[in-house]
């Protein structure tokens, strides 16, 4: 028994010395968070992750030896890393240092001898002199006042032709940039924030939210344009979203954070000197869905409501969820870097999160139910991905590269250490080892960069077999040619003798007279229809699993053959199905078999489309994409005609006929699958009806 002990002893003391030996290691990696600790795949699904930063204390008033808290509104962070708490419950501004050291309070200001008191503060900051700026609702003004709480001016609601004489200021948010500029959010004002010199002179309004544009305004305007000036007043007004809090990076541009209740996307804004967002993601004049991904959680909308924004030192932009309690981190391209917090009692999760700062990396959030400040700190981790994130946005990839390789030892699935490393590669000339990190990080364009030189460097060392190989192809093209040439020539009565297996070729190379031949002489198989409605669900294989991976948005390990199949064979079935019960009512000519057949025909030069897409797709790069997009055309146009077509000759209808039970086929499709949906409806819940009876015997025999 005790040689058991002795060995486990040792067994522990090895154990831990090679988890210290482990080269970039640490024990912060090894502390447990107290909630789910996870990122987003490439593929916007939440997977678990290392952990970015761990709550380090929780510390409350009492703990800073300043008295409770009482419902803190705001925090700020100076220049100084001093910290600023708007303990708005007991009127008062509670100054620490970064130590969390008690430096001062300021309960009350004066001015020529008067003493003011806060009536309900919401917002605070401090400007590079140390002067303090606190908006207060309940006065519906900004005071400024010194270190000593003197009263040096007061920021009021502006008279301008810019600001209606009806409108209301109530201050929520402030802000000073380096040059005395004050930028105050107020309740209501879509316009953006008001701008104020050092002097209380009105400079107008800066950062307005865009209207969304969704389909119910477009409808909206529509009926506006209709209806009278009377009753289009009393329709829904669309207004621009209005930013819930506003923060100066040390960079000197304006980072707002909004909350759209339609369209949940570009959330968070870095604002340039023009009041426009510059804040893009992957690409220029593109933004990003902010916060978490998932919207719902069971049959609940959850969306993320952004209450305050920071800017670290780094430039890493943190932003507070006040729906779920979360702090998610982002760098200046708009990766998600780290989410940490939640909703709930234990350390590192908040009930009622109000504000978030930063001093250095350490992040700092504010919980106003709880009263107290949570104090969150890197983990080893965390610190690599932040100094490698800062070289390869100032464009160091080869010095960022070390810090990406331990990165993705620690985490294979942080997809910005793959574009990092893809990077890195590519300026070694390490193309075939830079295409596979990006492929990992679904960077479609770092893939294509890399996929550019490699198919380069193959066709200089290949040129002859491939010109050796288009001069036979174009041969080969122009002895077909001229066979096709000799074949129109031949009279009619020759071209009638065309084969049952060549139909589908003829008909498609000459829809507007062979469908019509097709109809006469009953040369149509239904095998070789099945055939290619069959060979269209095959290519829908094809075309999910092998287009390239630049142009693919499907996920290749994530495959559902029986929706595809549903997609392609049963609602062509569907389609011939709507198309024969609408031309019965209509007095058309076509069976269900004749429909079928014209009908597959009609698809065949769309598949060979689709199978073109693919081929060609894995050699194209993004840039040449607009090709595919021209085959998709050609595919969708001629499917369009030979169908037209089709359906025009086998019944026998005039063109305007055609297009109308066209149309009407198309609706009884719809017409069908709600019929299924209802059908399958009622049978769940009389299947589940059943099933209660049953249980209620078993439970009472």
């Amino acid at each position: 028994m005790r040689i058991k002990k002795v060995k486990g002893i040792i067994a522990f003391v090895l154990f831990s010395l090679l988890i210290v030996a482990i080269p970039g290691y640490s024990f912060a990696n090894m502390i447990e968070v107290p909630y789910y600790q996870y990122n987003y795949d490439i593929y916007n699904w939440d997977i678990p992750s290392a952990a970015g930063y761990y709550p380090y204390e929780v510390l409350s008033g009492k703990d800073l030896g300043v008295g409770n808290f009482s419902s803190p509104r705001d925090m700020f962070v100076d220049s100084n890393d001093n910290i600023y708490i708007l303990d708005a419950g007991n009127n008062r501004i509670v100054k620490l240092n970064k130590d969390f050291k008690f430096i001062g309070e300021i309960n009350k200001f004066t001015q020529n001898g008067k003493v003011f008191k806060f009536s309900d503060p919401s917002g605070i900051c401090v400007d590079k002199n140390g002067v303090i700026y606190i908006a207060d609702k309940g006065a519906k003004c900004v005071y400024v006042i010194n270190q000593n709480g003197q009263l040096l001016r007061k920021i009021t609601k502006p008279k301008s032709d810019l600001v209606a004489a009806n409108k209301d200021f109530v201050p929520l948010k402030v802000a000073v940039d380096n040059a005395g500029v004050v930028y105050i959010l107020s309740l209501g004002s879509y316009e953006g924030a008001f701008m104020f010199d050092s002097q209380n002179n009105f400079l107008g309004f800066f950062g307005s939210n865009k209207v969304v544009v969704t389909l119910q305004l477009l409808i909206d305007r529509i009926w506006k344009k209709i209806l009278s000036k009377q009753q289009s007043a009393s329709m829904v007004r669309y207004l621009p979203t209005e930013s819930t809090s506003i923060d100066i990076g040390d960079d000197g541009f304006i980072y707002t954070c909004s909350n759209y209740a339609s369209v949940s996307v570009g959330e968070l804004k870095k604002l340039n000197f023009l009041g426009k967002n510059i804040l893009w993601y992957k690409k220029k004049d593109q933004t990003r869905d902010f916060g978490d991904l998932p919207k719902y959680y069971g049959k609940r909308l959850e969306d993320s409501y952004f209450v305050d924004i920071n800017v670290t030192k780094d430039g890493f932009i943190n932003a507070l969820d006040y729906e779920r309690g979360r702090v998610f981190q982002y760098d200046q391209n708009a990766n998600l870097l780290f989410i940490m917090g939640g909703k709930a009692d234990q350390a590192g999760t908040f009930r009622e999160p109000a504000a978030v700062e930063s001093i250095g990396n350490t992040i700092l959030v504010l919980d106003q139910q709880k009263a107290t400040i949570t104090v969150f700190k890197e983990t080893k981790f965390g610190e690599l991905v932040h100094r490698a994130t800062v070289l390869y946005n100032d464009g160091k990839y080869d010095e960022a590269r070390k810090l990406w390789e331990q990165v993705n030892k620690m985490d294979s699935n942080f997809a910005l250490a793959h574009v990092g490393l893809g990077k890195a590669l590519l300026r070694m000339n390490k193309y075939s080892e830079a295409l596979e990190h990006f492929r990992l990080a679904n960077d479609k364009e770092g893939y294509s960069e890399a996929k550019e030189v490699l198919r380069n460097d193959f066709l200089k060392r290949n040129f002859g077999v491939i010109a050796t190989a288009l001069v036979l192809a174009i041969i080969v093209i122009y002895v077909l040619w001229r066979r096709l040439k000799k074949q129109k020539s031949v009279d009619e009565e020759y071209t009638r003798k065309i084969s049952k297996e060549k139909y589908p070729l003829y008909v498609m190379l000459h829809p507007f007279k062979r469908y019509e031949e097709l109809k006469d002489e009953k040369k149509g198989s239904v095998l070789y229809a099945t055939i290619i409605v069959l060979l269209f669900f095959v290519v829908s294989i094809l075309h999910r699993q092998y287009t390239g991976f630049i142009f693919n948005p499907y996920r290749q390990d994530r495959i559902n053959v029986i929706s595809i199949f549903s997609a392609t064979v049963v609602m062509f079935f569907f389609w011939v199905l709507s198309n024969w019960s609408v031309s019965t009512l209509t007095e058309g000519e076509g069976t269900f078999q004749e429909i079928w057949i014209f009908s597959a025909y009609a698809l065949l030069p769309y598949i060979i489309c689709r199978l073109l897409y693919v081929i060609l797709s894995n050699a194209l790069i993004m840039e040449e994409g607009m090709f595919l997009a021209f085959i998709n055309i050609i595919g969708l146009i001629w499917l369009v005609i030979g169908m037209l077509c089709a359906i025009k000759a086998v019944h026998q209808f005039s063109f305007g006929k055609t297009v109308a039970t066209m149309v009407a086929s198309l609706i009884g499709i719809a017409v069908i699958l709600f019929i299924m949906i209802l059908v399958f409806t009622l049978f769940a819940q009389l299947f589940g009806f059943i099933q209660s009876i049953y249980n209620e015997l078993i439970l009472r025999m």
